[in-house]
């Protein structure tokens, strides 16, 4: 029997509980960027899915624009993030909670120009860079948590 696929939920239409924030990027745009981009790579990957399905186990990437400067030419920015299990664990208080992997993400990166798109560019790949580095971290503790399950 193959493994299960790891699902990577996506969604991020809970205003009271956003996945991304893009606030200091520009707000939805930003954040549609994040989401699609994590959803491209991750659906491009062997052995993960963003498509839900019955009893889906798997892990939520949150991504924060954490800054954004606007030089001469180019723009800086920042992204900060945390992976959490999904779907989200019960608490003592018999709520839900998150439960993290990982919350120590973080990168920067530059891009050319200072419009608006040029702040998109940025968000995006650092996105795919955290994206990448996360697959790993996902891949390995999935495996220590449901082999065998």
């Amino acid at each position: 029997m193959a493994p299960p696929l790891i699902f990577i939920n996506t969604d991020n239409s809970n205003p009271k509980d956003k996945l991304y924030s893009g606030i200091k990027a520009g707000g939805a745009k930003a954040e549609e960027k994040m989401e699609k981009t994590i959803e491209k790579i991750i659906d491009k990957e062997a052995g993960f899915t963003t498509s839900s399905y019955d009893n889906a186990k798997g892990y939520t990437i949150r991504l924060t624009v954490s800054l954004v400067e606007i030089g001469e030419h180019n723009v800086k920015c920042e992204l900060s993030g945390s992976i959490e299990i999904y779907p989200l664990g019960k608490t003592k208080k018999q709520g839900k909670g998150a439960e993290m992997v990982s919350t120590s993400m973080k990168s920067h990166a530059s891009a050319d120009g200072t419009t608006e798109q040029s702040i998109l560019d940025c968000v995006e790949a650092i996105t795919e860079s955290l994206t990448n580095k996360a697959i790993p971290i996902m891949k390995n503790d999935f495996n220590s948590r449901y082999s065998g399950k």
